[in-house]
């Protein structure tokens, strides 16, 4: 399913980030097995009372005069964020009161068909609280004051706000396996798309979207059903490049979000750069299933050696990832595109795969007799005994005497026993440490 879209708007220097870090810190108690990897700061995933949601930080939206147009890059990016959203948050500033450039973003949001919440931020003292009353004269309905530094009334302010997410379990696509198709501009997604909807000879359906502007293309392949997802075919109203690189990232994260198994398509042409590893940092983060292809592998002047230096730059460039198969394939010519639907099924059946606890147990316990724990943080790890949790991705967790004594490291050792022992090929592992009391 995908998940619902909340964008935060107002004028500069109301608090907008600052409420937008304090909705999508981190709660998670799972021990990241991998360091570098790199979070795109203006949409994250968010999570309130078992709701998950799309948050979207955005520009302060400027008027040039009093009352009349706003500065016009950021508040395009701002609108085509109220366009995407299924929840509107305006944040201003009790300090200052209602201001023209408030009155203006609020005249743009009057009237909206998707709910918008009036938040009344920097409301540390008692006495802003009737402060806050006086942004009633906005029109937007209920004022929620709010401390987003301190998080005060954040919480009340989130109960409301989950409660008016739509219901996304209606969205779910009846299919056995989502497959996103993710990557830069111009890397051959949409070719690569329609060269696997050839290859399968029956397109079942073309669907619409969860995420607006989008088509998914479900395929009949061995007898079962698979949905496309594809990032690519969608164009902005505008031409502005941070517009579409903004947006770009919003589609994206929601396609990673919808699937079971992403393709990751790197150009062999131009190498790794920054964007590729933040799309493969999302997708990791997410724990979808991966395989990365080098795509145009055509153009590319190669010898026997060629496969394993683009190899190796990946193991280095995206150290994070290293679980991922890597395939070389040619989208245009179809070079040994007929595999990818092959690769892509059996990392969503490595994704449900369970191990039983004796199992489980006894690789753990000849992990550390091979190499026990050490000193560290002014004692020594001690693990009792692990049980698997979950799949998709997989999830285990090991209780222990002190989780701060283990090293990121060990942990990561952990996870390659576990790795070389029960395969997960093209998944990534989760180990969470808990304290036994």
């Amino acid at each position: 399913m995908s998940l619902p879209v909340v964008a935060i708007v107002g004028r500069p220097n109301v608090g907008k980030s600052t409420l937008f870090n304090r909705i999508t810190h981190s709660r998670s108690a799972v021990v990241h097995e991998d360091s570098g990897v790199t979070r795109d700061r203006h949409v994250r995933p968010a999570e309130w009372n078992g709701r998950t949601f799309l948050l979207v930080d955005t520009g302060g939206m400027t008027p040039i005069e009093e009352g009349l147009a706003f500065e016009h890059e950021v508040t395009e990016i701002a609108r085509d964020a109220i366009r995407h959203a299924d929840v509107i948050i305006m944040v201003v500033d009790v300090r200052t009161g209602a201001t023209v450039a408030d009155e203006a973003v609020a005249r743009e949001l009057r009237g909206l068909d998707q709910p918008v919440f009036l938040i009344v931020n920097k409301s540390e003292r008692d006495l802003d609280q009737y402060d806050a009353h006086v942004f009633h004269s906005l029109g937007l309905g209920e004022v929620h004051p709010v401390s987003a530094l301190h998080g005060r009334g954040t919480g009340d302010f989130l109960d409301e706000l989950v409660k008016a997410l739509p219901d996304t379990s209606a969205r779910a696509e009846r299919t056995d396996l989502r497959v996103a198709i993710v990557g830069r501009q111009n890397v051959g997604k949409s070719s690569l798309l329609n060269r696997l909807a050839q290859e399968s000879r029956t397109i079942v359906s073309d669907v619409p979207g969860t995420t607006r502007d989008a088509i998914d293309s479900t395929i009949r392949w061995q007898g079962h059903d698979i949905t496309l997802i594809d990032t690519a075919g969608i164009r902005r109203r505008h031409d502005h490049v941070k517009g579409v690189e903004y947006f770009s990232v919003l589609r994206t994260i929601q396609a990673i979000q919808r699937s079971h198994v992403v393709v990751l398509l790197l150009d062999a042409s131009a190498g790794i750069v920054a964007q590729d590893a933040r799309v493969a940092g999302e997708v990791h983060e997410a724990g979808r299933g991966l395989v990365v292809l080098w795509n145009k592998w055509d153009l590319i002047d190669k010898d026997d050696k060629t496969y394993l230096e683009f190899e190796k730059k990946i193991h280095e460039d995206l150290a994070f990832i290293r679980y991922a198969p890597i395939h070389t394939v040619s989208a245009t010519e179809g070079t040994r595109t007929g595999r990818i639907l092959q690769e892509v099924w059996k990392i969503g059946e490595e994704r449900k795969k369970t191990i039983e606890t004796s199992r489980v147990n006894d690789v753990l316990q000849k992990a550390i007799g091979k190499n026990p724990p050490r000193l560290y943080n002014k004692g020594t790890g001690k693990v009792y005994y692990a049980t698997q949790t979950g799949t998709g991705p997989p999830r285990f967790r090991l209780y222990v005497n002190k989780p701060l004594f283990f090293p990121r490291h060990y942990v990561r050792y952990l996870n390659n026993e576990f790795r070389k022992a029960f395969g997960y090929e093209g998944t990534r592992i989760l180990i969470n440490l808990r304290e036994r009391s």
